[in-house]
């Protein structure tokens, strides 16, 4: 092997070693809201996707965290605005938004029937080739809770190390 060929070799090696730990970073946790419960999500039996829930006693109100890695962004974003279109629903969000530094997507709708609606409101996140997604469930008619807020701010917030 000449000299210059053992040389490009160990260069390159060096190059992939360096940037194993840019390509195996941490993920960012999603802390749920304070003084919520969180749902026991121990007997999850699907490796590609991880689901975290937390809600209030006695209340419709619910945060669900899916980390998905096998539903790319953009397949996971058509589905919804092909179901927006397929039922007709006209939601109040519908933006892109920046979270953890990636263009991310929120949509915000109502529905259920007359005096028993909810307001569902949900985040898109690319991560990698899969999609983390955040949805708050409240009735409609209820303010959005200041720490499913903070739960959600802190997570766009943050950079995956």
């Amino acid at each position: 092997m000449s000299l210059m060929r053992l040389t490009l070799t160990a260069s390159f090696a060096l190059a992939a070693a360096a940037a194993a730990p840019a390509l195996a970073a941490t993920d960012v946790a999603f802390i749920g809201p304070a003084g919520w419960s969180h749902v026991d999500s121990s007997a999850q039996t699907d490796p590609n996707r991880k689901i975290d829930q937390w809600h209030i006693a006695g209340d419709v109100a619910s945060v669900t965290f899916i980390k998905d890695s096998t539903t790319a962004y953009a397949d996971a974003l058509a589905l919804i605005k092909n179901n927006f279109s397929t039922n007709k629903i006209r939601p109040s969000q519908d933006k892109d938004f920046s979270c953890q530094g990636k263009m991310g997507h929120v949509v915000e709708f109502t529905t259920g029937p007359d005096g028993h609606q909810i307001v569902i409101n949900r985040i898109l996140v690319p991560d990698g080739a899969g999609v983390d997604t955040i949805t708050y469930v409240r009735a409609d008619g209820n303010p959005f809770d200041s720490d499913v807020k903070k739960s959600e701010t802190d997570y766009c917030a943050a950079t995956p190390q």
